[in-house]
């Protein structure tokens, strides 16, 4: 059923929900007012049955708050969850005759400052589980200091401050209603306890007067969790149409477009941080795209090449000498052509990962074209740099491959520069001098070492060894510093 809310429907909500709040006292003017009231004895059953009523209906409200509380994280939620915990808490301590005058006030003024600090929060949201789960914490830490301090103070029969604590409860839950005005039946509830506190401040030790504040206290608590399950627990459409904003002047259907337009801006935050961290994974997609070689997994051609330029720059600058050098599958093609591009990948990824095994963590290793790979190699002379390519072609030639004819044995040809200090050599030469050493290895044969030159033509090695200057042999050097 809609809610009508023409102007002379708000106000008689209105006037209804003040009266309500109204009630207590003036159900204690009542019997203020009927002679002989005051001193009436109730039956003996009276007392406890009203005291054990308001704890029920203070702990199912308590149960209500809670789930409302886990379910939508409010930080008022959790406020009015510990004010329920602690009224339930006292009630019941007054019905088993383990709290005095005092501990029931303390218990009442505990409830309503957290009543006013929920109310002080407003619509803040706890957005983690874990925040959640702490705030859960806190409201439990909250009922038992409550526990503690009625126990403390069951033996105190202090009247005078029992009444200044009610009273000061009914002055903070006044408060805590009319700043909670957004939520009128939240407000409604609230403003019903204050009334029913000031009945208990005011009343004395009379029963009749207690049980009046008691059960108003019932009452503000079934209200607050009957809202608070009908306004935060039930689907939208199942439960009876809640007034939302009449008290603070809010027409509904203006309320619920702001609601509508608040879940759409929701969605579009929601699908904008999707989109960009899309947009993230893409980039950083692109850039490992464009650094590293997809198929045989070490640096693409750009990133070697500024590698060589800064070993270059280093090289000149402190004399140390930098090894290029340049590897390229022999008759590649027409193994691609005779057994498939696949053998052709697993040959590429094979060869990359006997180039990988060898180099040092300074050096850079990259493919440079279809089925060559450039190494650096710096502080490596041209010893150390003949050891490591023949290291590479010897673990190369004892791979077989298997194809659907048998097996092939796969061969490379090896191109070396080197940047030596006192001779001055820019990346771009060296990488040139690397390739026309490249040309000579596969010219003659291929399966062999080809170094720059130095004086005249490009000096070649055979097929199983390296020849260096002076007769050594480097396949028994190391690379050197």
């Amino acid at each position: 059923m809609a809610l009508d809310r023409s102007p002379g429907a708000t106000i008689a909500r209105t006037g209804g929900r003040l009266l309500a709040v109204l009630l207590p006292l003036a159900a204690l003017a009542v019997l203020r007012l009927l002679p002989g009231a005051p001193s009436a004895t109730p039956p003996p059953w009276l007392e406890p049955g009203v005291t054990w009523t308001a704890a029920v209906v203070a702990g199912l409200s308590l149960v209500a708050a809670v789930a409302v509380a886990i379910r939508h994280g409010r930080v008022r939620d959790g406020a009015d969850a510990a004010a329920l915990g602690m009224l339930a808490v006292t009630f019941a301590l007054v019905a088993l005759g383990a709290a005095g005058e005092t501990g029931i006030g303390t218990g009442i003024a505990a409830g309503a400052v957290a009543l006013g600090l929920g109310s002080a929060a407003g619509a803040r949201v706890v957005p983690t589980a874990r925040g959640r789960a702490v705030a859960a914490v806190a409201v439990f830490i909250a009922i038992e200091g409550c526990l503690a301090g009625v126990l403390l103070l069951a033996g105190g029969a202090d009247g005078a401050l029992a009444r200044v604590l009610l009273a000061g409860a009914a002055i903070v839950l006044a408060l805590a209603a009319v700043a909670t005005l957004d939520e009128a039946w939240r407000a409604t509830a609230i403003g019903l306890g204050s009334a029913s506190a000031l009945v208990l401040a005011i009343g004395g030790t009379d029963i009749v007067e207690r049980l009046v504040g008691v059960a108003g206290l019932a009452m503000a608590a079934g209200t607050l969790g009957g809202w608070l399950v009908a306004s935060r627990l039930l689907p939208r459409g199942t439960s009876t149409e809640v007034d939302t904003g009449d008290v603070a002047g809010v027409p509904g259907p203006e309320y619920d477009e702001r609601a509508r337009l608040a879940r759409e801006l929701r969605a579009t935050i929601d699908d904008l941080i999707a989109a960009r961290r899309t947009i993230e994974l893409q980039r950083e997609e692109l850039e490992r795209s464009a650094t590293v070689d997809p198929l045989s997994g070490v640096a693409s051609r750009v990133v070697v090449l500024d590698r060589l330029r800064l070993e270059a720059a280093e090289g000149r600058r402190y004399a140390h000498p930098v090894a290029v050098m340049l590897l390229d599958i022999d008759r590649f093609a027409e193994i691609n052509h005779a057994h498939g591009l696949a053998v052709g990948d697993t040959i590429l990824r094979e060869v990359a990962l006997r180039l990988r095994l060898r180099i040092r963590e300074a050096d850079a290793l990259g493919r440079v074209g279809g089925d060559a790979f450039a190494a650096i190699l710096p502080h490596t002379d041209e010893l150390g740099a003949a050891t490591f390519a023949r290291a590479v072609l010897d673990r190369l030639a004892e791979r077989r491959f298997p194809v659907e004819r048998g097996e092939i044995v796969v061969s490379a040809s090896v191109g070396i520069a080197l940047l030596r200090p006192g001779i001055p050599m820019s990346d771009e030469e060296l990488l040139a001098a690397a390739e026309e050493a490249l040309v000579s290895a596969r010219a003659a044969g291929g399966n062999r070492i080809a170094f720059d030159r130095l004086h005249g033509l490009p000096r070649l090695d055979s097929p199983g060894a390296v020849g260096e200057a002076g007769g050594a042999d480097p396949m028994e050097g190391e690379r050197t510093s």
